[in-house]
């Protein structure tokens, strides 16, 4: 009995030493490196960035391009598309490395170089201090992932210094949406003003005279059909017709027809300069419509960047936690459908 019982023993000990093993076994092989979907959602979402990052095709405000605030303010917008484009290259270097046949210390010292610089490149003249981390800190996150033991663990170390960088370029972000965009959008819209004064003034005045003239033949033909005592108001509505009634109580119809033909001529004077002065209108109204246009698209190609970030640094952290998970959002289709009904871009 005693023997039967130690044999049982032994067995579940057995037993619970093959689960034991078989758990661990399975939880280690559940995080590994999956470099595909991180693949995928670089190659999607800054494939797609990369279309909405060409400069907006201008055509009715073209002769505007040169202005100083345009150029200052397309400067000043540059730091952001060569942090884009780092951050390309270093998730484009992140797969090469892992599907490279290099040591896992090697793949970590060339991970730990690339992300130096693309954090170089995004964080430009901003001190590093102000995205969350000290000089310090970084060199302590870079002999973290030289370290690593693995490539796995070594984009996991990397965790603080992509925050920074996402922290730097929503920064740029926020300064291109709150500061520049808006200083090309007053400078286009004030040169736009400017060239059109004349002619917006004139047609104002134009359509202004046009529509006294109106109400002045109207108060005629109330005169024409007895109501003498709207002369006085017709007088007052023109006084330019004073000159055909020399004494309103007694008008004349040979007055009236005369001053019917002066409003008749000057009616169709105006409608003439009116519509000499369209195409004029019609070029201000093109600018004013390209000049909305180029807002909203740029406002919209804004919001699909700092979408593209927020995936790929979620992206990131699954990779280096070894969860493939698909795209979050699909900002392959916003911008898709963007780029089709636009074919422009930032900047």
């Amino acid at each position: 009995m005693n023997s039967r019982r130690s044999l049982e023993a032994v067995l579940l000990a057995a037993l619970f030493g093959m689960l034991f093993l078989c758990g661990c076994s399975t939880f280690k092989s559940s995080r590994k490196m999956d470099m595909a979907p991180f693949s995928e959602n670089t190659g999607v979402l800054f494939a797609e960035a990369a279309k909405v990052s060409r400069p907006f095709q201008f055509k009715q405000l073209r002769p505007y391009v040169s202005l100083p605030e345009f150029q200052d303010a397309r400067a000043r917008s540059e730091p952001l598309l060569v942090a884009f484009r780092g951050v390309v290259y270093y998730s484009n270097q992140v797969v090469a490395i892992g599907n490279s046949s290099l040591s896992a210390e090697d793949k970590n010292r060339h991970l730990a170089r690339y992300l130096h610089e693309v954090m170089e490149r995004s964080s430009g003249n901003v001190a590093i201090d102000s995205l969350g981390l000290d000089e310090a800190s970084v060199q302590a996150v870079l002999e973290k992932i030289r370290n690593a033991k693995t490539y796995l663990e070594g984009i996991a170390a990397a965790g603080p210094m992509v925050n920074a960088v996402v922290i730097a370029i929503q920064d740029r972000l926020d300064e291109l949406q709150q500061t520049i965009l808006p200083a090309i959008g007053d400078a286009l819209d004030h040169a736009i003003e400017a060239d059109f004064a004349d002619t917006r003034t004139n047609y104002t005045d134009l359509k202004t005279l046009q529509a006294r003239s109106m109400r002045a033949m109207n108060l005629l033909y109330l005169a024409r059909m007895g109501d003498r005592g709207v002369l006085d108001a017709l007088l007052s509505e023109d006084p330019s017709l004073k000159e055909f009634f020399p004494s309103p109580a007694k008008v004349t119809g040979k007055e009236m027809d005369a001053a019917e033909r002066y409003l008749l001529d000057r009616l169709a004077r105006i409608d003439t300069t009116i519509h000499q002065l369209d195409n004029d209108l019609a070029a201000y109204k093109a600018k004013q419509d390209e000049l909305g246009e180029w807002r909203i698209i740029i406002d919209e190609k804004v919001k699909i960047a700092r979408n593209a970030m927020a995936v790929w640094a979620q992206s990131h952290r699954n990779l280096g936690a070894g969860i493939p998970v698909p795209p979050l959002i699909d900002v392959s289709g916003i911008a898709g459908g963007l780029a089709g009904t636009a074919k422009k871009a930032v900047f």
